[in-house]
């Protein structure tokens, strides 16, 4: 059963760690160059490795995509559409559903989670092999 899964879900999954591995690599990142940085600074920097390590791990392990300069031009795109996404989402479901802002911020990540997911998968592998990939599953 786990193999199903594995074999049924293997690029999300893997998604899903090196996105959790990332972020824990990034804010080790963040805590180290705050020893010699100001926090806005070190923030910026470990930001951007964090990006820069995504970009690489996503396209040679996730979705086995070769690498151009065009789609690392590219990608920091999906950050941002994430970023602006999730305070979109944010504002909406504090001011106009009422929900906690301490809560909100789950149902934020559950709609902005699988939006990321595409927006790289469709950067990283083009429109077509995306769709290709959709339909093998």
């Amino acid at each position: 059963m786990i193999k199903n899964v594995w074999q049924k879900h293997k690029q999300v999954l893997l998604w899903a760690l090196g996105g959790g591995v990332n972020t824990l690599l990034t804010y080790g990142l963040y805590l180290a160059f705050n020893l010699i940085m100001v926090y806005p600074i070190a923030y910026s920097a470990s930001y951007v490795i964090g990006i820069v390590l995504s970009f690489f791990y996503n396209s040679l392990v996730v979705f086995h995509s070769p690498l151009s300069f065009k789609k690392f031009a590219l990608f920091p795109m999906v950050y941002l559409v994430q970023y602006l996404l999730s305070l979109g989402l944010l504002t909406v479901f504090v001011q106009f559903f009422m929900v906690s802002e301490t809560l909100a911020p789950i149902f934020v990540l559950a709609i902005s989670l699988p939006v990321t997911y595409l927006l790289s998968k469709l950067i990283l592998k083009g429109k077509d092999r995306a769709a290709e990939d959709e339909l093998q599953q």
